[in-house]
């Protein structure tokens, strides 16, 4: 090997690697920034979902809020719209697959891929979507 071959090998080493953190909606989070996780997720429930009806005190857990989400969204075509803002966009997200943890990446291409639109091109790089959703403070993202 030569001296070149070494150089470049380490150069190689010395690169970080991309952090790809895993987010999903921290309903401790929610509450530390004194917000009403219920009210939050309640307003997002699908126009089909059963619960859409029933008064805020009768709509039980988050959990449960948030899984009639995940059921009934599919059935909703205007529940994720593209013109709606980045965070609504990944909260909504979120909700839809039931809060399973989602990675920055996944979180990236589904803003990027499949929400942008030639009418409204959503051009972020990973590290701007990093930064927005750490420093949330009103839909209670947080790293898993």
């Amino acid at each position: 090997m030569t001296t070149q071959d070494t150089n470049a090998e380490e150069l190689v080493d010395e690169q970080p690697e991309k952090e790809n953190p895993m987010f999903l909606i921290s309903v401790d989070r929610l509450v530390k920034l004194e917000r009403s996780p219920v009210h939050l997720v309640a307003g997002r429930l699908a126009s089909t979902s059963p619960s859409k009806s029933k008064p805020i005190n009768e709509l039980g857990e988050v959990k449960g809020l948030i899984r009639e989400i995940s059921q009934n969204y599919k059935n909703d075509p205007n529940y994720i719209r593209s013109d709606m803002p980045l965070q609504e966009i990944v909260f909504r997200t979120l909700l839809a697959r039931n809060n399973r943890p989602m990675s920055l990446a996944d979180l990236h291409y589904e803003l990027t891929e499949r929400w942008a639109t030639p009418v409204r091109p959503i051009v972020i790089t990973e590290e701007r979507l990093l930064r927005i959703l750490d420093s949330d403070t009103y839909y209670g993202f947080a790293r898993k």
